[in-house]
Protein backbone atom coordinates (compact mmCIF):
# COMPACT_ATOMS: atom_id res chain seq x y z
CA UNK A 1 0.00 0.00 0.00
CA UNK A 2 1.19 3.17 -1.18
CA UNK A 3 0.14 4.82 2.16
CA UNK A 4 -1.42 4.37 5.61
CA UNK A 5 -4.55 4.87 4.24
CA UNK A 6 -6.92 1.94 3.50
CA UNK A 7 -8.85 2.09 0.63
CA UNK A 8 -11.56 0.20 -0.59
CA UNK A 9 -9.16 -1.57 -3.34
CA UNK A 10 -6.73 -2.50 -0.72
CA UNK A 11 -9.09 -4.53 1.20
CA UNK A 12 -10.63 -5.85 -1.77
CA UNK A 13 -7.33 -7.13 -2.70
CA UNK A 14 -6.53 -8.40 0.47
CA UNK A 15 -10.02 -10.15 0.70
CA UNK A 16 -9.42 -11.58 -2.93
CA UNK A 17 -12.95 -10.26 -4.00
CA UNK A 18 -13.45 -7.08 -6.40
CA UNK A 19 -13.72 -3.33 -4.99
CA UNK A 20 -17.13 -3.66 -6.50
CA UNK A 21 -18.15 -6.34 -4.28
CA UNK A 22 -16.37 -4.45 -0.79
CA UNK A 23 -18.85 -1.38 -2.07
CA UNK A 24 -21.54 -3.39 -2.49
CA UNK A 25 -21.08 -5.12 1.31
CA UNK A 26 -20.34 -0.99 3.09
CA UNK A 27 -23.32 -0.21 1.03
CA UNK A 28 -25.28 -2.96 2.92
CA UNK A 29 -26.11 -4.06 -1.04
CA UNK A 30 -25.11 -7.72 -0.72
CA UNK A 31 -27.80 -9.28 -0.21
CA UNK A 32 -29.38 -7.59 -3.20
CA UNK A 33 -25.85 -8.81 -5.37
CA UNK A 34 -25.92 -11.91 -3.88
CA UNK A 35 -22.94 -11.92 -2.07
CA UNK A 36 -22.21 -14.74 0.22
CA UNK A 37 -21.80 -14.53 3.74
CA UNK A 38 -18.54 -15.83 4.16
CA UNK A 39 -17.48 -13.05 1.73
CA UNK A 40 -18.92 -10.37 3.69
CA UNK A 41 -17.52 -12.23 7.13
CA UNK A 42 -14.19 -12.12 5.16
CA UNK A 43 -14.14 -8.71 3.96
CA UNK A 44 -15.97 -6.97 7.19
CA UNK A 45 -13.08 -9.25 9.19
CA UNK A 46 -10.31 -7.10 7.30
CA UNK A 47 -11.81 -4.09 7.95
CA UNK A 48 -11.95 -4.36 11.77
CA UNK A 49 -8.23 -4.65 11.55
CA UNK A 50 -8.17 -0.98 10.64
CA UNK A 51 -11.01 0.16 12.57
CA UNK A 52 -9.01 2.64 14.07
CA UNK A 53 -8.94 4.73 10.68
CA UNK A 54 -11.79 7.07 10.65
CA UNK A 55 -13.16 6.12 6.94
CA UNK A 56 -12.89 2.38 7.88
CA UNK A 57 -15.02 2.73 10.95
CA UNK A 58 -17.48 4.69 8.92
CA UNK A 59 -17.70 2.34 6.33
CA UNK A 60 -18.05 -0.75 9.06
CA UNK A 61 -20.82 1.02 11.16
CA UNK A 62 -22.60 1.65 7.89
CA UNK A 63 -22.05 -2.23 7.20
CA UNK A 64 -23.46 -3.56 10.40
CA UNK A 65 -26.38 -1.20 11.02
CA UNK A 66 -29.17 -2.39 11.79
CA UNK A 67 -32.00 0.30 11.04
CA UNK A 68 -33.28 0.28 14.50
CA UNK A 69 -32.91 2.95 16.84
CA UNK A 70 -33.50 2.61 20.77
CA UNK A 71 -35.73 4.75 22.49
CA UNK A 72 -35.93 5.37 26.33
CA UNK A 73 -38.73 7.01 28.21
CA UNK A 74 -39.71 6.74 31.81
CA UNK A 75 -43.60 6.62 31.07
CA UNK A 76 -45.75 5.57 27.97
CA UNK A 77 -48.91 6.24 29.21
CA UNK A 78 -47.89 10.32 30.41
CA UNK A 79 -49.45 11.83 27.58
CA UNK A 80 -46.54 13.69 26.49
CA UNK A 81 -44.07 11.29 25.68
CA UNK A 82 -47.59 8.90 23.95
CA UNK A 83 -47.58 11.84 21.89
CA UNK A 84 -43.92 12.55 21.15
CA UNK A 85 -43.58 8.62 20.08
CA UNK A 86 -46.25 8.76 17.68
CA UNK A 87 -44.78 11.56 15.30
CA UNK A 88 -41.08 10.12 16.22
CA UNK A 89 -42.17 6.79 15.11
CA UNK A 90 -43.72 8.31 12.24
CA UNK A 91 -40.59 10.31 11.04
CA UNK A 92 -38.32 7.29 11.39
CA UNK A 93 -40.94 4.85 9.35
CA UNK A 94 -40.62 7.05 6.53
CA UNK A 95 -36.92 6.55 6.30
CA UNK A 96 -37.36 2.51 6.92
CA UNK A 97 -36.25 2.63 10.22
CA UNK A 98 -38.08 0.99 13.36
CA UNK A 99 -38.20 1.98 16.85
CA UNK A 100 -37.40 -0.66 20.01
CA UNK A 101 -39.00 1.61 22.32
CA UNK A 102 -38.28 0.63 26.27
CA UNK A 103 -39.76 2.13 29.64
CA UNK A 104 -37.55 2.86 32.62
CA UNK A 105 -40.70 3.20 34.99
CA UNK A 106 -38.51 6.52 36.39
CA UNK A 107 -36.07 3.56 38.04
CA UNK A 108 -32.54 4.38 37.95
CA UNK A 109 -31.56 0.55 37.84
CA UNK A 110 -34.59 -0.22 35.26
CA UNK A 111 -32.99 2.22 32.66
CA UNK A 112 -29.01 1.14 33.11
CA UNK A 113 -30.51 -2.59 32.39
CA UNK A 114 -32.95 -1.77 29.22
CA UNK A 115 -29.93 0.70 27.90
CA UNK A 116 -27.89 -2.29 28.08
CA UNK A 117 -30.52 -4.12 26.27
CA UNK A 118 -30.57 -2.05 23.68
CA UNK A 119 -26.77 -1.92 22.96
CA UNK A 120 -26.98 -5.75 23.44
CA UNK A 121 -29.45 -5.56 20.34
CA UNK A 122 -27.06 -3.51 18.25
CA UNK A 123 -29.32 -0.56 17.56
CA UNK A 124 -27.75 1.80 15.52
CA UNK A 125 -28.41 4.79 18.00
CA UNK A 126 -30.48 5.62 21.33
CA UNK A 127 -32.51 8.49 22.28
CA UNK A 128 -33.13 8.68 25.82
CA UNK A 129 -35.37 10.30 28.23
CA UNK A 130 -32.88 9.95 31.10
CA UNK A 131 -33.82 9.79 34.92
CA UNK A 132 -29.93 9.30 35.89
CA UNK A 133 -27.90 12.07 37.64
CA UNK A 134 -25.04 11.70 35.64
CA UNK A 135 -23.75 11.28 31.86
CA UNK A 136 -21.06 9.26 32.10
CA UNK A 137 -22.84 5.65 31.56
CA UNK A 138 -24.41 7.11 28.39
CA UNK A 139 -20.63 9.02 27.46
CA UNK A 140 -19.34 5.37 27.67
CA UNK A 141 -22.36 4.02 25.42
CA UNK A 142 -21.60 6.93 23.23
CA UNK A 143 -18.40 5.68 21.91
CA UNK A 144 -19.75 2.78 19.73
CA UNK A 145 -23.35 3.65 20.26
CA UNK A 146 -24.69 7.39 19.27
CA UNK A 147 -26.65 8.72 22.69
CA UNK A 148 -29.13 12.10 21.89
CA UNK A 149 -31.00 12.79 25.43
CA UNK A 150 -34.14 13.86 25.05
CA UNK A 151 -36.10 16.44 27.32
CA UNK A 152 -34.34 16.22 30.32
CA UNK A 153 -30.96 16.53 29.59
CA UNK A 154 -28.12 17.05 31.85
CA UNK A 155 -25.74 19.53 33.69
CA UNK A 156 -22.72 20.06 31.98
CA UNK A 157 -23.17 17.23 29.37
CA UNK A 158 -21.11 16.91 26.55
CA UNK A 159 -24.32 14.80 24.72
CA UNK A 160 -26.23 16.49 22.21
CA UNK A 161 -30.16 17.31 23.62
CA UNK A 162 -33.42 18.15 22.58
CA UNK A 163 -36.07 19.68 25.04
CA UNK A 164 -39.03 22.48 24.71
CA UNK A 165 -37.31 25.86 25.81
CA UNK A 166 -39.25 26.72 28.58
CA UNK A 167 -37.66 29.85 30.57
CA UNK A 168 -39.46 32.44 28.68
CA UNK A 169 -42.79 30.40 27.66
CA UNK A 170 -43.54 29.95 31.09
CA UNK A 171 -42.97 33.45 32.54
CA UNK A 172 -45.70 34.35 29.70
CA UNK A 173 -47.84 32.09 30.81
CA UNK A 174 -48.48 33.13 34.17
CA UNK A 175 -47.91 36.98 33.92
CA UNK A 176 -51.49 37.33 33.09
CA UNK A 177 -53.04 35.86 36.48
CA UNK A 178 -49.71 36.89 38.66
CA UNK A 179 -50.36 40.69 37.55
CA UNK A 180 -53.96 39.93 39.36
CA UNK A 181 -52.60 38.18 42.59
CA UNK A 182 -51.21 38.01 45.55
CA UNK A 183 -50.03 34.35 45.35
CA UNK A 184 -49.20 31.66 42.96
CA UNK A 185 -48.30 28.16 44.18
CA UNK A 186 -46.06 25.99 41.83
CA UNK A 187 -46.98 21.90 42.62
CA UNK A 188 -44.30 19.81 41.07
CA UNK A 189 -42.04 16.69 41.25
CA UNK A 190 -37.79 16.08 40.47
CA UNK A 191 -37.40 19.38 40.91
CA UNK A 192 -33.76 18.10 40.03
CA UNK A 193 -34.63 17.06 36.58
CA UNK A 194 -33.21 19.89 34.41
CA UNK A 195 -36.35 20.44 32.33
CA UNK A 196 -38.43 20.66 35.90
CA UNK A 197 -35.76 23.32 36.90
CA UNK A 198 -36.26 25.45 33.93
CA UNK A 199 -39.96 25.39 34.07
CA UNK A 200 -39.56 26.11 37.86
CA UNK A 201 -37.16 29.18 37.11
CA UNK A 202 -39.17 30.58 34.25
CA UNK A 203 -42.39 30.37 36.87
CA UNK A 204 -39.60 32.22 38.96
CA UNK A 205 -38.60 35.12 36.31
CA UNK A 206 -42.42 35.50 35.37
CA UNK A 207 -43.30 36.39 38.80
CA UNK A 208 -40.69 38.75 39.63
CA UNK A 209 -41.30 40.58 35.99
CA UNK A 210 -44.64 41.61 37.51
CA UNK A 211 -43.15 42.48 41.07
CA UNK A 212 -44.40 39.28 42.80
CA UNK A 213 -42.09 38.07 45.45
CA UNK A 214 -41.70 34.32 45.34
CA UNK A 215 -43.09 32.81 48.41
CA UNK A 216 -40.88 29.44 49.28
CA UNK A 217 -44.07 28.42 50.61
CA UNK A 218 -45.93 28.50 47.10
CA UNK A 219 -43.46 26.12 46.12
CA UNK A 220 -44.65 22.61 46.95
CA UNK A 221 -42.50 19.63 45.46
CA UNK A 222 -41.77 16.02 46.13
CA UNK A 223 -40.28 12.79 44.37
CA UNK A 224 -42.46 11.77 41.55
CA UNK A 225 -44.71 8.54 42.56
CA UNK A 226 -48.11 8.13 40.46
CA UNK A 227 -51.38 10.56 42.09
CA UNK A 228 -48.36 12.88 44.04
CA UNK A 229 -50.21 15.76 42.17
CA UNK A 230 -53.60 15.24 44.32
CA UNK A 231 -51.05 14.91 47.67
CA UNK A 232 -49.23 18.09 47.29
CA UNK A 233 -52.46 20.07 46.26
CA UNK A 234 -54.26 17.99 49.09
CA UNK A 235 -52.03 18.81 51.63
CA UNK A 236 -52.01 22.47 50.76
CA UNK A 237 -55.61 22.90 50.99
CA UNK A 238 -55.60 21.08 54.27
CA UNK A 239 -52.50 23.58 55.42
CA UNK A 240 -54.32 27.10 53.61
CA UNK A 241 -57.71 25.85 54.98
CA UNK A 242 -58.15 26.97 51.47
CA UNK A 243 -57.11 26.20 47.88
CA UNK A 244 -54.64 28.31 46.65
CA UNK A 245 -55.58 31.28 44.30
CA UNK A 246 -53.36 29.91 40.90
CA UNK A 247 -51.35 26.77 40.38
CA UNK A 248 -49.25 26.07 37.62
CA UNK A 249 -47.91 22.59 37.33
CA UNK A 250 -44.75 21.55 35.09
CA UNK A 251 -46.50 18.73 33.30
CA UNK A 252 -49.55 17.54 32.50
CA UNK A 253 -49.70 14.01 34.54
CA UNK A 254 -49.09 16.60 37.58
CA UNK A 255 -51.77 18.65 36.25
CA UNK A 256 -54.22 15.53 35.50
CA UNK A 257 -54.04 15.13 39.66
CA UNK A 258 -54.49 18.39 40.88
CA UNK A 259 -57.66 18.62 38.71
CA UNK A 260 -58.73 15.15 40.09
CA UNK A 261 -58.51 16.44 44.09
CA UNK A 262 -60.33 19.59 42.42
CA UNK A 263 -63.12 17.57 41.02
CA UNK A 264 -63.44 15.64 44.31
CA UNK A 265 -63.20 18.80 46.69
CA UNK A 266 -65.85 20.52 44.53
CA UNK A 267 -63.80 23.54 43.90
CA UNK A 268 -65.43 26.26 42.16
CA UNK A 269 -63.64 27.13 39.00
CA UNK A 270 -63.88 30.92 39.75
CA UNK A 271 -62.01 30.23 42.91
CA UNK A 272 -58.98 29.17 41.00
CA UNK A 273 -56.46 30.24 38.44
CA UNK A 274 -54.68 26.88 36.42
CA UNK A 275 -52.11 26.94 34.31
CA UNK A 276 -49.50 24.29 33.15
CA UNK A 277 -46.68 23.25 30.99
CA UNK A 278 -47.62 20.40 28.60
CA UNK A 279 -51.16 21.10 26.87
CA UNK A 280 -53.57 17.94 25.67
CA UNK A 281 -56.86 18.65 23.64
CA UNK A 282 -58.97 17.44 26.82
CA UNK A 283 -58.05 20.75 28.00
CA UNK A 284 -60.56 22.37 25.32
CA UNK A 285 -63.56 20.71 27.20
CA UNK A 286 -62.13 20.76 30.87
CA UNK A 287 -64.75 21.84 33.42
CA UNK A 288 -61.20 24.28 35.00
CA UNK A 289 -60.66 26.66 32.67
CA UNK A 290 -56.72 25.78 31.78
CA UNK A 291 -53.62 28.15 29.94
CA UNK A 292 -51.04 25.88 28.98
CA UNK A 293 -47.65 25.79 26.92
CA UNK A 294 -48.11 23.04 24.44
CA UNK A 295 -45.19 21.19 22.68
CA UNK A 296 -44.18 21.02 19.17
CA UNK A 297 -43.95 17.22 19.23
CA UNK A 298 -43.77 17.71 15.31
CA UNK A 299 -40.64 19.70 15.38
CA UNK A 300 -38.85 18.01 18.35
CA UNK A 301 -39.40 14.55 17.04
CA UNK A 302 -37.90 15.60 13.02
CA UNK A 303 -35.14 17.78 15.06
CA UNK A 304 -34.52 14.03 16.93
CA UNK A 305 -34.25 12.40 13.45
CA UNK A 306 -31.84 15.06 11.71
CA UNK A 307 -29.76 14.52 14.46
CA UNK A 308 -29.16 10.66 14.61
CA UNK A 309 -28.99 11.39 10.71
CA UNK A 310 -25.87 13.30 11.49
CA UNK A 311 -24.34 11.38 13.71
CA UNK A 312 -24.76 8.19 12.37
CA UNK A 313 -23.06 9.80 9.06
CA UNK A 314 -20.44 11.15 10.82
CA UNK A 315 -21.07 15.41 10.89
CA UNK A 316 -19.75 17.79 13.05
CA UNK A 317 -23.41 18.88 14.99
CA UNK A 318 -23.98 22.69 14.23
CA UNK A 319 -25.41 22.80 17.90
CA UNK A 320 -25.10 20.47 21.20
CA UNK A 321 -28.54 21.95 22.59
CA UNK A 322 -31.48 22.27 20.47
CA UNK A 323 -34.26 24.34 22.03
CA UNK A 324 -37.64 24.03 20.46
CA UNK A 325 -40.24 26.84 20.88
CA UNK A 326 -44.07 25.95 22.10
CA UNK A 327 -46.61 28.27 21.89
CA UNK A 328 -48.96 28.85 24.44
CA UNK A 329 -52.86 28.06 24.36
CA UNK A 330 -55.22 30.20 26.44
CA UNK A 331 -58.96 28.99 27.89
CA UNK A 332 -59.75 32.35 29.70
Amino acid sequence: MASNKLKINDIARLAGVSATTVSHIFNKRDKKYRISPQTRQRVLSIAEKYRDQSHIHQYLVKANSTNTIGVIVPDMSNSFFSMFLHHLEDCFRQKNIQLLITCSHYNKEVELKVAQNLVERKVDAMIVVTSLDSDQFYVDINQNTPVLLFDRYLKDTTLPFITSEALQSVADLIKPYAEKLDEFYFIGCDIQLTSIQARLKGFKQGLESVGLKVDSDWLVSDDYCPNKGYQLLKSVHQKLGRVPKAIFTPSGNLLQEVLSYLVEAKIDPKQIYLCSYDYNSYLDYCYYPIDAIEQDFEKMALTCVNVIDDLLSFKELKHQAFFIQPKIIRHR
